[in-house]
């Protein structure tokens, strides 16, 4: 392993893809659960282009069922209340 590696040169915020202060591990006041669906380039894309406030994904313990076999619940979180409103609507 290259030891002059930065992990957070990876991070979409760091390389320009999405807006700064944006991101993974960013939680906001407003939260939506995505179950099973988890989150992928499309909804964060969305978010990128139609939400006026920060937003972020974090991953939240969640204990495996029959129909979610998965051990982290991702999480879609957003400052504002419409942001978070719009993305219910739209997306899920």
């Amino acid at each position: 392993m290259d030891p002059d590696w930065n992990f957070d040169d990876c991070r979409l915020e760091n390389n320009g893809v999405i807006r700064k202060g944006c991101g993974y591990n960013r939680e906001f006041k407003y939260n939506v659960p995505l179950g099973c669906d988890g989150v992928n380039m499309g909804k964060v894309m969305w978010c990128n282009h139609n939400c006026e406030g920060a937003y972020g994904w974090w991953f939240k313990d969640h204990s495996p069922t029959r129909k979610c076999p998965i051990r982290h619940e991702a999480v879609m979180s957003f400052k504002k209340k419409i942001d978070c409103f719009n993305f219910k609507l739209k997306i899920m």
